[in-house]
Order: C-alpha cells, then sequence, then structure tokens
C-alpha cells in the first residue's frame, strides 16, 4: 500500500499510519476497554483510519468491535484480520476463523483480509486446505474487499508466492529499517520484490496487483 512510484496503488487514499491490535492495554487479565476507546478516538481525531488485528490476537476482535466498529460509520475506517491455517489441525477449522472474526468484529465485511504470517514452514498449507479458493469466494460474496497475506520469510518465496497466487492484491511486509539490510529478515529484499509486482503490473500484468 506505500512506496509505489506509480500513483495509482491499492490504498492510495488511506492516511499511512496504521492501527496495530496486537498488544492492547489491559486491566488484569482483560482489555482495558477504555484505553482502547481513548486510542482509537485519537487516532481517527488525527485522520487515520487503518486497523490491523488477527484471528489469534486474545480480545483484539471483540474489542475493535467495542471501541470502533459500535462508535464509528463503518464507511469511516478499512478494517484487516488475518486467517491462521497453520495453528489448527485441519481446514474446516481453519476456515471457520473467517466467520469467527466476522461475528467477534461485527463489522459485516473486511476491507482488508490476510492469510496469516507465510513462511517456508507453512505456506503450503494455505494451498492444500483451499484458503486462497475460500478467501477468494468470500470476496466474489461482498464480504472480503481485497485479499492479501502478511509475510515473514526470504524475497524468493515471496516472488514464489505472488507467481503462484495472482488474486493475492497486495502483501503486508515486516519492515522494520532496523533490519533493512538483514540478512534474515531481509526488509529490503522483500520490499524490492514487491515494489517489482506494481512495477509489472503497471506493464501489464493482471490489473489490481499491488505492492503494500
Amino acid at each position: 500500500m506505500t512506496g509505489s512510484p506509480n500513483d495509482n496503488y491499492l490504498g492510495r487514499d488511506i492516511p499511512k499510519l496504521g492501527f496495530g491490535l496486537m498488544r492492547l492495554p489491559k486491566k488484569g487479565i482483560f482489555t482495558d476497554t477504555k484505553q482502547v476507546e481513548k486510542m482509537v478516538d485519537a487516532f481517527m481525531g488525527a485522520g487515520f483510519t487503518y486497523f490491523d488485528t488477527a484471528y489469534v490476537y486474545p480480545g483484539s476482535e471483540q474489542a475493535i468491535r467495542k471501541t470502533l466498529v459500535k462508535r464509528y460509520p463503518r464507511e469511516s475506517f478499512q478494517l484487516a484480520t488475518k486467517l491462521n491455517a497453520w495453528m489448527v489441525p485441519n481446514a474446516q477449522m481453519a476456515k471457520a476463523q473467517f466467520y469467527t472474526s466476522l461475528r467477534r468484529t461485527g463489522a459485516g465485511y473486511f476491507d482488508y483480509y490476510l492469510l496469516h504470517a507465510l513462511m517456508k514452514s507453512n505456506y503450503k498449507i494455505y494451498d492444500r486446505r483451499g484458503i486462497w479458493e475460500f478467501v477468494q469466494q468470500k470476496k466474489e460474496e461482498g464480504l472480503i474487499k481485497h485479499i492479501g497475506f502478511s509475510f515473514h520469510s526470504d524475497h524468493e518465496l515471496l516472488d514464489q508466492i505472488l507467481t503462484d497466487h495472482p488474486e493475492a492484491e497486495f502483501v503486508q511486509l515486516q519492515l522494520n529499517y532496523a533490519d533493512w539490510e538483514s540478512s534474515r529478515v531481509e526488509s529490503r529484499a522483500n520490499y524490492e520484490v514487491a515494489l517489482a509486482w506494481q512495477i509489472d503490473c503497471c506493464d501489464g500484468a493482471p490489473e489490481g496487483r499491488e505492492a503494500c
């Protein structure tokens, strides 16, 4: 969604700061929703609108329902969540996460829906369990606007996944600038692969392939 040399990229109208919901403030063992409300209000008040959660973030999807979805018009923000197919034993349980996330968030649909944390040890699970086809179907049903994945591996695998799955519209990368030249994280190399796919899109690759 960012860093593209082309002005016509996915998410170009979204202010370039996201609200990550992986670690929310706690009151005892429970999420401190009053504090999260203040954080959401400050974020929205500053003109930002993109919220990122996941099925496996404890209490996060429920918290975003209480603090954002029930308090702001649905069209005023973008909500992203993720399906994790490798932490459950079968395809049925993996696909059920989508419906649970819809119920937990009360969002009605997801603006951005990600296959969670693809890497060498797990990316084939998403293929074997038909998850790519499943989320594409949910998009056709209007329950997902954009399909993508979060990624934690090397640039060669990233290029392979983007080649194998033209339905992927965006990728969420681990871009900590302290790891820009890291041989383990490959921030620069992965970014350059994503950027190359954006350039290919401009040069005639299937419409909708965007670098994030």
